[in-house]
């Protein structure tokens, strides 16, 4: 199950919503703004990333100059306690499956959460219509 993770009032996260609702893709969202993210939750997701609170956190969010000096000395677990007590601190949306991640939103790389079979059979009726001339 996929599931999203958003805030209200972010158009990155509606975009995200609408994009797995018109590719029939079922998916659980977690409002951020309304339901605290867990630290279990966050581990998953940083479980998933490259590079770690790097990949996660937002820097242009107004509360992060008030803790920028304070992150890089913390400890994992104080940090992810911030981040579950200050969500607005977590780029958005996260969407996350249970081996693929895509932080923000970008209407190519979210294909990657389009099932492999559908994705396939897609591209081979792409296959056909160019062999027949008609792309």
């Amino acid at each position: 199950m996929i599931k999203l993770y958003t805030q209200t009032s972010c158009h990155s996260s509606l975009a995200a919503r609408q994009w797995l609702s018109a590719h029939d893709i079922a998916f659980e969202e977690k409002n951020f703004s309304t339901d605290l993210p867990t630290v279990t939750e966050l581990k998953h997701i940083l479980s998933l990333t490259e590079n770690g609170l790097d990949d996660i956190i937002s820097k242009r969010s107004k509360y992060y100059s008030e803790v920028a000096e304070q992150l890089p000395q913390m400890k994992l677990n104080d940090a992810l306690k911030l981040l579950s007590t200050h969500p607005k601190l977590l780029r958005r949306p996260i969407i996350v499956s249970v081996n693929k991640i895509q932080i923000g939103f970008n209407a190519d790389d979210i294909r990657q959460f389009i099932p492999r079979a559908i994705r396939r059979m897609k591209f081979d009726v792409m296959l056909n219509r160019y062999a027949l001339g008609e792309i």
